[in-house]
């Protein structure tokens, strides 16, 4: 074997170990899925926005109004909202992306491998 190989596959097995840790790790995980789905705070009141009329919801002034019934959403459609919009902000906030995070099976967890590598100028 060549020696880029041998490092590849260490650097494989490094990474692999990397990613049991933080998928372990349930205080951590806690952390950046409170991180993630928050902030940045402009980007998750646009996701917000987008869920809610995705959900036939209308935000005014500071309450969500269900736009068939044009009475207040209940607390079941709120939770509903809110759930939605926290699995579009782990989902597609650019945050993760540029912390080289992804979502992946309900973790926050580094990219793998060759997606780190190739964003490495040079590779790892």
């Amino acid at each position: 074997m060549s020696i880029n190989r041998d490092s590849k596959k260490g650097g494989n097995e490094l990474h692999a170990g990397i990613i049991e840790m933080y998928l372990k790790d349930r205080l951590f995980q806690e952390q950046m899925r409170e991180e993630f789905t928050q902030n940045p705070k402009d980007f998750r009141e646009r996701m917000m926005q987008i869920e809610a009329t995705a959900q036939g919801l209308q935000k005014r002034e500071s309450d969500y109004f269900n736009t068939s019934s044009k009475k207040q959403a209940s607390e079941k459609e709120m939770e509903k909202l809110l759930k939605a919009t926290d699995d579009a902000m782990l989902r597609q906030n650019p945050k993760i992306a540029e912390n080289n995070l992804e979502y992946k099976g309900g973790f926050i967890i580094p990219l793998n491998y060759k997606a780190l590598s190739e964003k490495v100028e040079g590779g790892i």
